[in-house]
């Protein structure tokens, strides 16, 4: 799993590489969505399940993962997040709850401020409070076959 100091590296390169290139099995980058934060909620939720099922990893927020060029990739999330209610959510709506950690880290664009999610790896499937049950393969988030 990819260090905070690991991350920073790979995002030093968004000017002339796109966040896709960085992205595998343990990191993934996703753009903050200013229509709602419930979106970026499920995103979470989604992602915190994949990730803890595929070995555990980390989600950059506030990146654009297809464009090159800090100005256009590193948009940035905002600044007064609540972090532990980010958490809470998460541990609510999966199931065995998961609990991620998140750290802000400051960057010269967009916003001024990247969110970076990380979760363990479990020796549980663990699925999002409404069932589903996805794991990451690669860059991809695949769903697990239904257990019977």
């Amino acid at each position: 799993m990819k260090t905070i100091p690991e991350i920073m590296k790979l995002i030093k390169q968004l000017d002339t590489h796109v966040a896709d290139d960085f992205e595998g099995q343990d990191l993934d980058f996703k753009q903050w969505s200013t229509r709602a934060l419930e979106d970026n909620l499920n995103k979470m939720i989604h992602y915190s399940v994949c990730l803890t099922n595929g070995g555990g990893g980390c989600v950059v927020f506030g990146v654009a993962d297809k464009v090159k060029g800090y100005d256009k990739t590193i948009l940035g999330v905002p600044k007064n997040l609540d972090l532990e209610m980010l958490k809470k959510t998460v541990y609510a709506e999966t199931v065995p709850p998961i609990l991620p950690q998140f750290e802000e880290v400051r960057v010269r664009y967009g916003t001024g401020m990247l969110l970076i999610m990380t979760v363990q790896p479990s020796e549980y499937i663990h699925s999002t409070a409404d069932g589903k049950a996805v794991q990451r393969s690669g860059k991809e988030c695949l769903p697990l076959p239904d257990e019977g």
